[in-house]
């Protein structure tokens, strides 16, 4: 036991050098198209991410019908057989960078402009991770016991989502007001 006010604490081993401990719990944020968080899963001990890629995958096929179009992550989430599972289950595109060194067929694949968009857009996806810890407060739960802590992840999750939404809405009229305008002055 790591506290005795909140025991669901966890160690969190990463690796780093200036770091090499945290405490707390993992959480697997899943997001789609315009900063939506489209799933979520707090994750037991200090589980490897290759281990949360199909679940991922799996959780939003079943949310919207079908597998993503294409699907990304980092370094941590690779392995030859979550790509291949990843297409199995439908993914057309799928962008995980390889550790260490790259055979010849692997970087080519690497450097094609789709996997490069792909990666672009899964390291926006940290803003939301960060948005996430620092404006909506998940970086430190403030309910108490485990149920609490779900409880205070879930809803960090629906505020964020909520505040994309209304982002998205606002860029929409906007656009939709630039439009008309440049149709009346032209």
């Amino acid at each position: 036991m790591l506290s005795l006010f909140e025991p669901h604490t966890q160690v969190i081993r990463k690796g780093k050098a200036h770091k090499p401990n945290e405490f707390g719990r993992l959480v697997r944020i899943d997001e789609v198209e315009n900063g939506i968080v489209s799933g979520y899963e707090i994750l037991q001990g200090n589980a490897a991410d290759a281990n949360s890629w199909l679940p991922a995958i799996e959780h939003h096929k079943a949310c919207f019908g079908e597998a993503p179009r294409m699907a990304t992550a980092d370094r941590g989430f690779f392995s030859a057989e979550n790509e291949r599972e990843a297409e199995a289950l439908g993914v057309e595109k799928v962008a995980l960078p390889a550790r260490g060194r790259l055979s010849k067929k692997r970087a080519k694949r690497q450097k094609e402009r789709w996997f490069k968009r792909a990666l672009r857009w899964r390291a926006g996806s940290e803003r939301t991770i960060s948005h996430l810890k620092n404006p909506f407060s998940m970086k430190r739960a403030t309910y108490k016991g485990d149920p609490g802590f779900k409880r205070y992840v879930g809803w960090s999750v629906i505020t964020k989502n909520l505040f994309s939404i209304a982002r998205w809405l606002e860029h929409k009229k906007n656009k939709k007001k630039r439009g008309v305008q440049n149709v009346e002055g032209g």
